[in-house]
């Protein structure tokens, strides 16, 4: 071995143990109070409202913090024949569309949700308003998939459809007295 290489040894190893003190303290630090993920499915809704709502190009560290690094939002569209179709997309995917919008305030508003509950999984059925810049640009229905983790809930995947109409979705949505109807399942029935 050289002299100049046995000489660069010290701060090569130091360097290394640099990157790595980096490293860990990235992971050990305490999640963004404002992103704190929901201690129970109820809260998924406003979570989500409220990592949707504002600029366009805002950070969108909530979003990321809420839904897991695989999750697939997928959009269904119905064509004027009645023809479906659907756009998958990975949260990534979906920041960079929204944020091409520039500083356009979105605000989503989870109107009625029902979820049902086994366990450490949830799923939600929401029916939603999106607006841009105060005008109404879409409404329709949100399925998300919720699995409990350490921390708190955590969306797996979000379907969304909007309606063909911005007034309103389908009459029979959602049951009749109230915007919460939770099911928890058990050993083959609910409670």
């Amino acid at each position: 071995m050289s002299t100049s290489f046995l000489q660069m040894l010290p701060t090569l190893f130091l360097a290394t143990l640099l990157a790595g003190a980096l490293a860990g303290g990235a992971k050990a630090q305490a999640p963004d109070a404002r992103c704190a993920l929901p201690s129970e499915p109820e809260g998924i809704p406003a979570a989500l409202d409220a990592a949707i709502t504002g600029p366009a190009d805002k950070d969108r560290a909530c979003m990321k913090a809420l839904l897991i690094p695989e999750a697939r939002m997928m959009f269904v569209s119905i064509a004027a024949d009645g023809a479906p179709s659907y756009k998958l997309e990975t949260l990534d995917d979906w920041i960079a569309r929204v944020k091409a919008r520039g500083h356009a305030r979105l605000e989503e508003k989870q109107l009625k949700f029902r979820i049902e509950r086994y366990g450490n999984i949830a799923h939600l059925w929401s029916s939603y308003t999106l607006q841009s810049d105060g005008k109404q640009v879409a409404r329709g229905i949100n399925s998300i998939q919720a699995i409990k983790e350490p921390g708190g809930w955590r969306v797996t995947g979000i379907m969304a459809q909007p309606s063909r109409s911005l007034r309103r979705c389908p009459r029979n949505t959602f049951r009749k007295g109230g915007n919460l109807k939770i099911r928890r399942w058990r050993a083959g029935k609910s409670e």
